[in-house]
């Protein structure tokens, strides 16, 4: 089966608590913001409505709601995805703190402590954003060389090459949690050279890292189904006391409560987990350069990553 231990994966999740509540509290955040703007905008579709007949005052009241979501939506999607990944950064960082035995402090201070780790490996968080999002392309080329299933459509199994290929994408869903790891647990003053290696680390030992990262992408789904039918309580009595539109607003809040609650409590089980199984696998190897040249050829943010790499080196562009 798998290769990490569920109990000590707890355990890491459980030790950083304070990233835990940040999280839920920027999702908490989130969902207000949402549902503030939903009924803004829905009360506002309703006032115009009235200069129609009741349908159309239906149908406004609709839109109006549509065009509240899709404000805050935009507005918090590029501040979401900044704000959680710069939290993510620090919950890793307080992670890989207490599995290599340090005791970082408790509270408001663990997460002082863990962001200053990550500026102290990064400097400025922007840079930070900039290698993420270099690695996550420099990934999809890994993706697109370990897929070496084509015989298998000869064979009538179409389907399963499908599959096959959408579990290798997801399995690396948490990589860029696992180049963050290794750059604060080396204590690297070098992010792109470590992600470089990191990354051709991940091709070569693709295969662990796969079985592990299923599994838990099948324990994930089913956490947050569990999670969504837990959530979908509310919206189900509500949709049953006043029936109507309000009921595709219900569950809407459901299903944004579930991601909120997967990203804040499954997710950090998931990175513990992969960190467990990365870090013994990895123990000792060195990058090999022919797959270093395999995706040097395939991935130009790959190559990017290489030339930021022996800037910093030479101390002048590549």
């Amino acid at each position: 089966m798998w290769d990490f231990s569920i109990s000590r994966s707890i355990a890491l999740v459980a030790r950083t608590w304070p990233f835990t509540l940040l999280r839920l509290a920027i999702w908490g955040a989130i969902l207000a913001a949402t549902l503030a703007a939903v009924t803004i905008g829905a009360g506002l579709g309703w006032g115009i409505g009235h200069v129609g007949s009741a349908d159309f005052r239906q149908g406004a009241t609709l839109w109006g709601g549509v065009a509240g979501f899709a404000v805050v939506f935009v507005g918090l999607w590029t501040l979401r995805e900044y704000l959680l990944y710069l939290v993510t950064a620090g919950h890793v960082a307080a992670m890989v703190a207490v599995a290599d035995g340090r005791t970082p402090p408790s509270g408001v201070a663990q997460i002082r402590f863990a962001l200053a780790e990550v500026k102290e490996r990064f400097g400025e968080i922007h840079l930070l954003w900039v290698l993420d999002r270099a690695v996550k392309g420099a990934v999809g080329a890994v993706v697109g060389l370990l897929q070496g299933l084509d015989f298998l459509v000869g064979g009538g199994l179409d389907g399963l090459v499908r599959l096959a290929r959408t579990l290798l994408r997801l399995s690396t869903t948490f990589l860029d949690e696992l180049v963050l790891a290794r750059e604060i647990r080396l204590a690297s003053t070098d992010p792109w050279t470590t992600a470089r290696e990191v990354i051709v680390l991940y091709a070569q030992n693709a295969g662990l890292v796969f079985k592990n990262a299923v599994w838990l992408m099948v324990l994930r789904w089913v956490a947050a189904i569990v999670v969504f039918a837990v959530a979908l309580g509310p919206a189900v009595t509500a949709a049953w006391i006043v029936p109507g539109p309000s009921t595709g607003w219900a569950l809407l809040l459901s299903l944004l409560v579930a991601i909120g609650l997967q990203r804040a409590l499954i997710d950090p089980f998931c990175i513990a987990s992969l960190m467990q199984v990365w870090e013994r696998d990895i123990e000792g190897q060195m990058p090999d350069p022919v797959w270093d040249e395999r995706l040097a050829a395939a991935s130009r943010p790959f190559r990017e990553i290489t030339e930021r790499a022996a800037a910093a080196f030479t101390g002048r562009p590549a």
